[in-house]
């Protein structure tokens, strides 16, 4: 039986500032390799969004599998439960980073040289 830990800094304020910051820096980086105009913006978007899902994704597998529930081991029983339970706390999380993601792809124009908005 696993224990319930109480909210804190560490255990839900850092994943939480982490993905924060992910959605403000990586539509940035993103801009560095993509191509100015509405085409590369969505793409920005997207890829900025999967790669955040992505390392989501992974943390709560990881967060999962190192408490050796009896979750756990029903999950490695049924494939097809542990990839709609994960996606559903990934998309969960989107309540924290999307709006942000939205606004930081959002001011990439105002950086572009050669295309106008």
């Amino acid at each position: 039986m696993t224990i319930a830990q109480p909210i804190g800094l560490l255990n839900t304020g850092g994943p939480i500032l982490a993905l924060l910051l992910l959605a403000i820096a990586l539509p940035f980086l993103w801009a560095l390799f993509l191509p100015e105009g509405v085409p590369g913006l969505f793409a920005n978007f997207i890829l900025s969004a999967l790669v955040i899902s992505a390392l989501v994704f992974a943390y709560f597998i990881n967060w999962h599998m190192g408490r050796n529930s009896e979750v756990t081991e029903a999950l490695l029983a049924q494939p097809g439960a542990f990839w709609a339970l994960y996606s559903g706390w990934a998309a969960k999380t989107a309540l924290f980073w999307l709006p942000v993601l939205v606004l930081s792809v959002a001011a990439q124009p105002r950086r572009w040289k050669e295309v106008v908005w």
